[in-house]
C-alpha cells in the first residue's frame, strides 16, 4: 500500500497587509517613546542624575524591542518581539495615564496609545503568526 503525499503549498514570501500595518502603528506610535528617552536621557545626563539617563533609558529598550519586532516580522521570522516591545509602549502610556499626564490631552493621548495597541492587536492576529509559522516552517 502505498501513501500519497500533496506538496504543500508555497509560502508567500511578502508579508500579508496586516503585518505591514501592525509593523507601521508599532513604529509611528514608537517613535515619540524614542524621542523621550533621548530627550531625557541627554537632559539627565548633563545634569549628571544617573537615576533619570536609566529612566530614559527603558523607553528606548522599547522603541529597540518595536524596530527589532517589525523587522523580524516583515522577514517572517517572529510576531512576538513587535507584540511584546508595543505592549511595553502601551503600558508606559497607561502609567503615564495613571499619572494624570495624558488626561488633558486626548489627541497625545491617542496618538501615544493608539498605534501601539493597533500594533499589538494587529501582530498577534491568526493570520500574522500563521504566516510566521509557515515561513519559519519553509525555511527549516
Amino acid at each position: 500500500m502505498s501513501t500519497v503525499t500533496v506538496p504543500a503549498a508555497p509560502v508567500r514570501r511578502v508579508a500579508p497587509v496586516v503585518a505591514w500595518l501592525a509593523a507601521g502603528c508599532g513604529l509611528v506610535g514608537a517613535l515619540p517613546v524614542a524621542f523621550f528617552a533621548l530627550f531625557v536621557g541627554l537632559l539627565s545626563l548633563g545634569y549628571e542624575d544617573w537615576r533619570g539617563a536609566v529612566l530614559g533609558a527603558v523607553p528606548a529598550v522599547a522603541f529597540l524591542l518595536v524596530l527589532v519586532g517589525a523587522v523580524l516580522l516583515l522577514t517572517g521570522r517572529s510576531w512576538l518581539v513587535l507584540v511584546l516591545g508595543s505592549a511595553l509602549c502601551v503600558g508606559f502610556v497607561g502609567v503615564g495615564l495613571a499619572a494624570g499626564d495624558l488626561r488633558e490631552d486626548p489627541a497625545a493621548l491617542l496618538w501615544l496609545g493608539g498605534g501601539p495597541l493597533l500594533a499589538v492587536v494587529l501582530g498577534s492576529l491568526p493570520v500574522v503568526r500563521h504566516w510566521v509559522a509557515a515561513r519559519r516552517a519553509a525555511r527549516g
